[in-house]
């Protein structure tokens, strides 16, 4: 398969979808809660997953399409040889709250979901991040790359929390409580895809998160990893858990043993 006709296919449908979202940004918004009364759904999630759907659809009927909002589309699961992980609207919340950083990730990846192609599309800033295993990332078609920092110390983190985080012991504030006494400084923005696109362009030295689910993640690895940095669970391996979005540190490599070290010490 032509990954790079693929990634330049999957470009156009996210930036289609991008300007689905922004005719509707601003304006009051139809919200349904789904997990929990703070996990949002909007009628511009809808709207912008089914001009994905429909431009994969055409493109790649042979694919299978695993959908945040929709479920299980395209060709038959157990038949199709590709995987498309799809998130129309990360960062629903802060869409629905008129704050600009949200993004739709686009995300193929094989049978055994191993990322293949990664486009995540700021549609507020039109900025378009894209990424090709083998064929490097680039943000706006300009070549991008991690970070050099090579400390903590020196280093700004992002990391997010689990819609449930009042009622999980795994709600990440431990996490996140050790990494501000020994960073530059932490971030958390509100869409997971983004913020990988962020470590991939150097904006961000790292990012950490669990109980995240595969159409957060896929396409950020690609991104991360091709742009020069590095994508493990937190034991450093490359596994189900981080394909699934379960378990997944991303950084510009240089980072990521103290990334790791400070997880372990909080879990220990």
């Amino acid at each position: 398969m032509d990954l790079q006709h693929v990634r330049a296919t999957a470009s156009a449908i996210a930036r289609e979808a991008g300007a689905v979202l922004m005719e509707r940004f601003g304006l009051p918004h139809q919200e349904k809660a789904k997990s929990s009364p703070v996990d949002i759904v909007t009628e511009s999630d809808a709207a912008a997953e089914a001009v994905i759907v429909a431009g994969l659809t055409q493109h790649f009927p042979d694919h299978h399409i695993v959908g945040e909002e929709g479920g299980g589309m395209g060709a038959p699961a157990e038949l199709a040889p590709y995987f498309w992980y799809v998130d129309p609207l990360d960062g629903t919340t802060n869409y629905a709250s008129d704050i600009p950083f949200f993004s739709v990730s686009i995300g193929l990846a094989d049978r055994t979901m191993r990322p293949l192609v990664g486009v995540v599309y700021d549609p507020f800033s039109d900025e378009l991040y894209s990424a090709a295993v083998g064929h490097g990332a680039t943000l706006n078609d300009q070549p991008m790359h991690v970070s050099q920092v090579g400390t903590l110390q020196g280093a700004v983190l992002c990391s997010g929390f689990p819609y449930n985080y009042a009622s999980t012991p795994e709600n990440n504030l431990r996490e996140w409580g050790a990494f501000c006494a020994q960073t530059r400084g932490m971030r958390r923005f509100g869409s997971a895809a983004l913020e990988l696109g962020y470590v991939a362009a150097g904006r961000l030295d790292g990012y950490w998160e669990q109980r995240l689910n595969p159409w957060d993640i896929q396409a950020g690895i690609v991104l991360v990893r091709e742009a020069g940095g590095l994508v493990t669970d937190y034991d450093g391996a490359e596994s189900e858990m981080v394909h699934r979005g379960q378990r997944v540190i991303a950084s510009n490599g240089h980072l990521h043993a103290e990334i790791r070290r400070v997880l372990a010490e909080v879990r220990s």
